[in-house]
């Protein structure tokens, strides 16, 4: 049975941060994308069972490789073979290593904004220029403009696209013909796609759809040029654990991308992560499921109230993830007018739109719903109180 735990000093970054990061701690936490439920029961199992023997380094196990293809053959359809997944402790990194791995200084790298900002921020470490090619809105969801995108990657010669799949943070879960126009445009201009996947597991069960993975379309047929990322960390609420994986089927990307973390020793890995990430793929999709449903419970409970109460404020569907995009456009103009309301008079820590893709989304905000109800309803309150005086 699911259940909610109180996160409050217990080193916690999304509650026990609030002070370092917002200048406040009595603030409700609704903004890094990281669950307030107790993960699995079979997770924990695990880690006791290991924390049990006395404790070294740690090797990968073949069974790790073997559940993470398993993992993706049955929950997204994506047949994979062992050796090509490389570990890495979180998909983060492993994007800032590719900034440095499968591109050049001075190279142009495209992001479809708003998108979560580290994409950008990776790109710039790696020396990179980082083309911003922005989504467009259409009532309350995205879509991409094929023409404008396609011009995008010629005028910037662009080397490499990074790909987020489900899309945070506008919710959207990529079709399999909207991924197939990628992949084509990529193909015909010579661009490396890389797919972040790590909310592939978190899509919204009355969609009556899975999330298809970017690289298992037509069959695997731009398998040369797709490096998939992924882990089980957000979908089972262990982030701490730093666990994700990147499957790169291309042998000589493969090849470059794993002596780059050989020569930086960057491939020793995180016993209690495989140990946690193992557990949860082999036992953990009943929690799953149960985690779901409140998730989308709450999303849906958000959208009813905002659209009854403040139909001028939008809110996004919300296909894939549990972070809702919502728009305030039409009672703030700045980041510093939205952070006074949300923040300053509501007292809620969100993830601005700002971060995602600049002032183009200032009057945005991201919302964290993996939580109890009742602070989801408690937000509300304070919002629509607000906005209605």
């Amino acid at each position: 049975m699911l259940k909610y735990v109180d996160r409050l000093n217990t080193h916690s970054y999304k509650w026990d941060a609030l002070e370092r990061e917002f200048g406040s701690s009595d603030l409700i936490a609704m903004w890094v994308a990281d669950m307030d439920f107790e993960c699995p029961e079979c997770v924990t199992d695990a880690l006791h069972e290991y924390i049990s023997h006395p404790l070294g380094y740690f090797a990968t196990p073949r069974e790790y490789y073997e559940t993470v293809a398993k993992w993706e053959k049955e929950r997204h359809g994506y047949d994979i073979k062992y050796r090509w997944i490389s570990v890495t402790p979180g998909i983060v990194p492993a994007l800032y290593w590719s900034c440095k791995v499968f591109v050049q200084p001075g190279d142009a790298v495209m992001i479809s904004a708003p998108v979560y900002y580290p994409f950008k921020s990776a790109i710039e470490a790696g020396g990179c220029k980082c083309v911003e090619s922005h989504l467009v809105a259409t009532g309350t969801t995205y879509v991409i403009d094929y023409d404008k995108f396609e011009k995008d990657i010629v005028e910037n010669d662009v080397k490499m696209y990074i790909l987020c799949n489900p899309h945070n943070p506008v919710g959207r879960v990529w079709t399999e013909d909207e991924l197939r126009k990628i992949l084509e445009i990529c193909r015909k201009h010579n661009v490396l796609v890389i797919s972040d996947e790590i909310h592939q597991d978190l899509v919204n069960p009355k969609l009556g759809r899975k999330k298809v993975t970017t690289a298992s379309i037509d069959g695997g047929a731009y398998n040369d040029m797709v490096i998939t990322m992924g882990a089980v960390s957000k979908t089972f609420n262990i982030a701490g654990g730093q666990n994700s994986f990147v499957i790169i089927p291309n042998e000589e990307l493969k090849e470059k991308f794993d002596s780059f973390l050989s020569n930086y020793y960057l491939d020793d890995v995180n016993g209690f992560g495989h140990i946690a990430a193992m557990a949860a793929m082999k036992n953990g999709v009943p929690w799953l499921e149960e985690v779901l449903d409140v998730i989308y419970g709450n999303y849906e409970y958000m959208r009813e109230r905002f659209n009854t109460e403040l139909p001028d404020v939008t809110v996004y569907d919300l296909e894939g993830t549990y972070l809702p995009w919502v728009d305030f456009g039409k009672y703030v103009n700045t980041r510093e007018e939205l952070e006074e309301l949300i923040q300053g008079k509501c007292k809620i820590a969100i993830d601005y739109g700002e971060w995602f893709g600049g002032p183009d989304y200032a009057a945005f905000a991201r919302f964290n719903l993996a939580t109890k109800r009742e602070f989801v309803e408690l937000a509300c309150d304070r919002i629509i109180a607000e906005l209605k005086k």
